[in-house]
């Protein structure tokens, strides 16, 4: 299955705490862009690229803080922000509460922790895109923009929408099907369903919704993708016929 490394950005000058938090998101199976240390650059860098989240550490040299860094960001980006700090105090609270930040962790970090807010802040986040998430079945499978977060062994994965051929039902899970390859993630169908509601994908049968764009063939009552034989079922066909339609 094709996937993506989860990407982060790391905004923190103290060149000891940034070693440390490159090394944790590398051991976590993510991928961090170079570190930066102040928020001119860290500007700078997202006019070219766009992390799935930032770590932001409050005192960064130069100019401008790392509050008001969340601040500049959030007027062009809709990015999780999790910010780490030194200082707990009311005031400094404040200012981040007013940020709306997806997590802030006081320092030293315990690796644990840091883990824990990361996922919780990407599922947070990609739900709150969603216009009407479901909580039956969720597990640990979200989507977010152009991309679906699993959860395999005790990493998160990012695989790209696009990649999706197949989602197969079974049981209180489901089996996600891309070239070559078939994965067991932790949702329901009629879960999954409902998440991808807005994207090119539909249930022809109540045990299979399938990537409108990845259609190879239909016959008869059958759609063919990949090598896969999928049936049509009578419930589904009218929405299905539709659909194919709009393409």
């Amino acid at each position: 299955m094709a996937t993506s490394q989860i990407t982060v950005l790391i905004v923190e000058d103290d060149p000891v705490i940034a070693a440390d938090l490159s090394y944790f998101m590398k051991d976590f199976g993510y991928s961090p862009y170079p570190t930066v240390t102040n928020a001119d650059d860290a500007l700078l860098l997202l006019n070219n690229v766009q992390p799935d989240f930032i770590l932001i550490d409050v005192s960064l040299e130069g100019g401008m803080d790392g509050i008001e860094l969340a601040g500049e960001i959030n007027k062009k980006h809709d990015l999780p922000l999790i910010f780490l700090t030194a200082h707990h105090d009311r005031k400094t609270i404040d200012r981040i509460k007013a940020t709306r930040p997806s997590a802030y962790l006081v320092k030293p970090l315990q690796e644990h922790n840091l883990q824990t807010s990361i996922e919780l802040a990407l599922y947070n986040h990609s739900h709150k895109q969603l216009d009407s998430p479901s909580s039956e079945g969720s597990g640990e499978d979200y989507v977010s923009g152009d991309h679906f977060f699993i959860k395999v062994k005790n990493q998160l994965k990012k695989i790209l929408l696009e990649d999706i051929l197949v989602l197969e039902a079974y049981d209180n899970y489901s089996f996600m099907h891309s070239k070559g390859q078939k994965q067991l993630i932790g949702s329901t169908l009629k879960s999954l369903e409902e998440k991808l509601a807005e994207f090119d994908f539909v249930r022809i049968h109540r045990s299979y919704i399938i990537n409108l764009k990845a259609i190879e063939g239909i016959e008869d009552d059958i759609v063919l993708i990949n090598n896969l034989h999928l049936p049509i079922g009578k419930t589904y066909k009218e929405d299905f016929m539709k659909k194919i339609k709009l393409l």
